[in-house]
């Protein structure tokens, strides 16, 4: 089995990585950070795993399709898990997030992922088979105050995966949409916040492998925090708002 994993130089793609590093896998492995790659494919490699590294933006397209182009030449990719992501906020003076604060977030969160599906799909078509597991988080099911490009982007995937699942079902390529709560990575602890049912990356990895494994078409975890979001949206905005003070970051 081949595996295209990106961001997978630190946090939830590291540990995924290392969840999927095990004798006949081979893994695709993308990310910008040259030396922290290297550096996880040595650690898979001790586990068995074959690896290549691809030094590639995913917000940029021709980045990634340059990078993936001699893996799609020599025998394609039988499983993408999109996972790049990058976070933002509003400025500690009270002053929204700025337009490239934002857009960072929207094209390397959502744009990253279209670029991705969009590069390997077509071959999965042909093939008649693929799966297609794209990281959204559960802000995008309830997004914080705090971070609202971050919620749109990852709101983005969700509604992205959906549409792509319908399509792709019919030529044999399956799409499946998961939604981490709380995952402790250096990305992070960039805000601080109220954490509940934090999970470690190599945790939450394993709930991704598990929901690769299962086919699942949607998949957010913590279920218990995954039930309060969708509760939640049966109370009034104002009520939103005042439940979710917790959840603000410290400034």
């Amino acid at each position: 089995m081949r595996v295209l994993i990106t961001g997978a130089s630190s946090g939830l793609g590291k540990a995924i990585a290392l969840e999927f590093a095990e004798q006949d896998v081979d893994l695709v492995l993308m990310a910008r950070s040259s030396k922290r790659l290297s550096e996880v494919c040595t650690l898979c490699e001790k586990r068995g795993a074959k690896t290549w590294s691809c030094i590639a933006d995913v917000s940029e397209t021709e980045s990634v399709r340059k990078a993936l182009a001699p893996i799609l030449s020599e025998g394609g990719i039988d499983l993408v898990i999109a996972n790049a992501g990058v976070t933002g906020s509003h400025s500690e003076d009270g002053s929204i997030e700025s337009a490239e604060v934002a857009l960072a977030q929207i094209n390397t969160n959502l744009g990253g992922v279209v670029n991705v599906v969009t590069t390997v799909a077509p071959h999965m078509q042909k093939a008649g088979k693929g799966t297609i597991v794209l990281i959204s988080s559960l802000a995008g099911m309830q997004p914080i105050k705090d971070g609202p490009a971050y919620g749109a982007s990852k709101a983005g995937i969700i509604a992205y995966g959906e549409a792509m699942r319908e399509y792709l079902d019919d030529y044999g390529v399956f799409v499946s949409v998961v939604c981490p709560g709380y995952i402790k990575t250096p990305m992070a602890d960039l805000y601080k916040s109220w954490r509940p049912l934090e999970l470690s990356a190599s945790a939450a990895a394993k709930k991704v492998r598990w929901a690769v494994e299962k086919r699942k078409p949607f998949y957010p975890f913590p279920a218990l925090l995954a039930l309060s979001i969708r509760l939640g949206y049966l109370l009034p905005w104002k009520l939103r708002k005042k439940a979710g003070k917790r959840f603000n970051y410290e400034r």
